[in-house]
This record gives C-alpha cells, structure tokens and sequence, in this order.
C-alpha cells in the first residue's frame, strides 16, 4: 500500500507539508486537495446510492417471483 495515492495527490500533499514553500503555494495546494475531496464524496456519494437503489429492486423481482411462483402452485 505505498502508492495508494496517485502522483498528482501526492505532490500536493508534499507541497502542503514542505516548509520550504511560500504559505501561498501551500493554501494553493490546500485548496486543490480540498477541491478532490469534495468531487470524491460527491461521486462515492452517487454511486453508493445507486448501488442501494439496484440492491432494493433485485430484492423487490426476486419478491414478486418468489409471490408468483407461491401462487401459481395453488
């Protein structure tokens, strides 16, 4: 797990850490890395839920063939 952030990610956050950096690159760098932040909940947020919504109607047809096969054996 050494790389398990990409190159970009790393350098940004290596910059915000580097006390050789100006305080303005580094709020730069900050800024940015809040910004990925943001567009990845964003996206794992979307995501999940449709994950969620797929789950609930595989459920719901399994459900009605369950039903239908329970009442066509009557």
């Amino acid at each position: 797990m050494k790389n398990k952030f990409g190159a970009y990610i790393q350098r940004l956050m290596s910059t915000v850490l580097d006390n050789e950096q100006e305080q303005f690159v580094k709020d730069l760098a900050l800024s940015e890395l809040t910004r990925l932040k943001v567009d990845m909940d964003s996206f794992i947020m979307k995501n999940n839920n449709e994950n969620d919504d797929n789950e609930s109607t595989i459920k719901q047809l399994l459900q009605e063939e369950t039903n239908g096969k329970k009442q066509s054996s009557k």
